[in-house]
């Protein structure tokens, strides 16, 4: 059987992560992720997961995404307030987002929205989300850092209907 190869990866030898701009300025979601990477006792909130979660473990059938892959995938919905799809979508369009859960675009595909979704529930229904979300607050307060929500706007388009004027979806 083939080991599970979608444990974090985000390794300097594939072409994605190589590629660099010069003097290139760091994006506002990359240094908030980098503050999480750092703050976060991944080791901890690993071992309280790990009560309910053994898809990656599996001897039989695709192994499943690695327990802090998936982890990741929670704090990144949870502080950027993205649903199981958002999340998806984030994670194949933002470098910064596929490195910090551990994944390159370009190697293994990483968690589908029903991937994340499914493992949410199965926290949840082991009563381990909370504790889960309990353990981050606490170790960002111990951290003394301070949470500040922003906004984000993005275009929606649509076609408007032939009733309305074209500035109704403004």
């Amino acid at each position: 059987m083939k080991a599970c190869s979608n444990a974090l990866s985000a390794d300097n030898d594939s072409l994605f992560t190589s590629i660099r701009w010069p003097r290139g300025k760091s994006p506002k979601r990359a240094e908030s992720l980098a503050t999480l990477e750092h703050i976060l006792p991944w080791s901890d909130l690993e071992g309280i997961v790990r009560r309910v979660y053994f898809s990656d473990q599996r001897k039989t059938g695709r192994p499943g995404y690695s327990a802090a892959m998936m982890l990741r995938c929670l704090v990144l919905c949870w502080f950027w307030s993205l649903s199981d799809d958002q999340a998806e979508s984030v994670i194949l369009d933002s470098f910064a987002t596929a490195r910090f859960i551990g994944t390159d675009p370009w190697k293994p595909k990483p968690p589908s929205a029903s991937a994340i979704r499914e493992f949410r529930k199965r926290l949840d229904s082991g009563s381990v989300l909370k504790e889960v979300k309990e353990k981050i607050d606490s170790s960002i307060s111990a951290a003394g850092v301070c949470v500040c929500y922003g906004m984000v706007k993005e275009p929606i388009f649509k076609r408007p209907s032939r009733r309305r004027p074209s500035t109704a979806c403004r």
